[in-house]
Formats: structure tokens, sequence, C-alpha cells
């Protein structure tokens, strides 16, 4: 079931990708992150009080939430608009690493011998999904072009470990409640480092739809595919979860190929045979 509700979050998460991956740059990262941050409000409050939220572990849940806000959403945000994107794109994409890592030290997650074989495959086919063709070698040597994206995966990591450890003890939905609600004030405040008004930048996304019709897109199916995320985290390990939904670079390729008639290289050919291998590995030995 985990594995199931992993393949769907994977798939809305690339949806996102593929809308916002020429487009996010046309609005402050804070403010993209506002719309996030709304949509969840909207649409994992609701589900959540649907599902059943346990009112007693709110305050509970709060410091997890808080951290995940910040670490696995805020932060993911701001990196983007760092550096060279196909370094940033492969950097952010290491995030099951540290996951897959933290899990086995905080949460003593232990997987068997095959299904570390097929996590290890599903990682690298995602990696070399997003290795690029080129790099800029000066924009490599801009601390911010590697540090922020990398501090982000470091980060994803962590917070998805803590809240794994939350929520197998109360609950995915009560979890989900709280982050929908902490995420609002930490992106007011994420909009005032950069200086942005609230009120105004709702007002120019609003008036101005169309044009950002892509970003609006982006932001709805993010937040379907993290909540989606969080779910699967109730049925399965966050080692096994995490570099599921991290193949969300391959199925971007895979949209293209289908959707857009793109020629497809023998790299990501290769990339997209291994994330294929590694997930039903994971699917036969979980």
């Amino acid at each position: 079931m985990g594995i199931i509700i992993a393949i769907y979050a994977s798939f809305f998460l690339a949806l996102s990708q593929a809308s916002l991956k020429k487009s996010f740059r046309e609005l402050p990262s804070s403010v993209a992150f506002l719309f996030d941050a709304i949509f969840a409000l909207i649409l994992w409050v609701p589900l959540a009080l649907f599902m059943g939220v346990h009112m007693d572990q709110l305050v509970a849940a709060l410091p997890y939430a808080i951290v995940s806000a910040i670490l696995s959403e805020a932060l993911f945000f701001y990196a983007l608009t760092k550096g060279q994107l196909s370094i940033t794109s492969i950097l952010l994409g290491s995030y099951a690493i540290y996951t897959v890592l933290f899990s086995f030290l905080l949460n003593g997650e232990r997987l068997s011998q095959w299904q570390l074989v097929a996590v290890v495959v599903t990682i690298v086919g995602t990696l070399l999904v997003y290795l690029p063709s080129k790099f800029s070698w000066s924009e490599l040597k801009q601390m911010g072009a590697v540090l922020w994206p990398l501090a982000a995966a470091v980060g994803i990591g962590l917070s998805d470990t803590l809240s794994k450890g939350f929520i197998d003890k109360s609950g995915d939905y009560s979890f989900l409640f709280a982050l929908a609600l902490v995420q609002i004030p930490v992106a007011y405040i994420y909009l005032r480092l950069e200086k942005q008004k609230v009120m105004s930048s709702l007002t120019d996304v609003f008036s101005q739809a169309r044009k950002y019709k892509q970003i609006l897109a982006g932001s709805f199916f993010n937040v379907v595919g993290t909540g989606l995320l969080w779910v699967s985290f109730t049925y399965t390990l966050a080692s096994i979860a995490s570099p599921i939904t991290a193949t969300s670079g391959a199925l971007v390729v895979l949209f293209a190929v289908f959707l857009l008639d793109e020629d497809l290289n023998w790299r990501s050919a290769l990339a997209l045979v291994l994330v294929f291998i590694g997930i039903m590995g994971i699917a036969l030995t979980s």
C-alpha cells in the first residue's frame, strides 16, 4: 500500500516539476512558496479533518511540522533559485540518500539486503536522470550554487526522517493538519525576509493568472504529491518511500518523450531502466 501511494506521489511531483521547470524564476521564491502554502491549507486541512485528526497530538506535532515547513518546503524553494538549474536539480535529487541515512541512524530503519540493493539502484537511476550533459564551472565555483541545494537535500532528508518518527506514533493526518497550519506563518516570514508584501503578491498573481498558470499548477501538483508522500509514511519505511518519490525526475523524462516527442538519449534510457528495476525490486522485496 505504501509503495503504491509513493508511486502516485512521484507522479504528481513529476507533474509539478514539469510545470515549474521553466517558470519558477518568474516569481520570487517566497511568493511561489506562499501559493504552495495556500494550496496546502485548502487541500490538506479538509482531508485531515475528514480522515481524522487527533487534536490532543497537535501540540506535539507542531515542532516537527515547523521543521518540515522550513527544511523540507521553504528551503527547497529558496535553493531552486540558486545557481545553474542542472546542478541544482541533481543536488536536490540526492535527498533520498540522506533520508535513507538519517532513517537508519535516527529511526532505526533496517532494510534487507535485497531491499537495500533495490533502493541503491533506484537512487542511482534517479541521479543519472538529473546528471547534466555539461557543467557551468563558473557557476559551480560560486558557493551558493552548491551550498544551498545541498543544504536543502540534507534538510529534506532530516525533516522527512523526523516527521516519519512522529507519524509512526501519532498518525499521518494529525501531522498533515499541523503542517498545513504552520506553513502559512512560515510563508509570511519568508515573504518578509525577501521584502515582499502579501497582498500585492496575491493581487499580482491572481490578476495575471494566465501568465502564472504554470506556477499555480506546479504548486497545486506539488502539494498533492507531498501530501501523498506523508500518507505513504504510514504504510512503509521512509527509506523506501523517499527513493520512490525521488524518481519524479525520471517521470518528467517520460512525459517529455511521450507527450512532447522529445528524443530519448542513451543515458536517460539507462536511468529509466534502472529506476524501473529499482522500484520493481522494492515492491517485490517489501
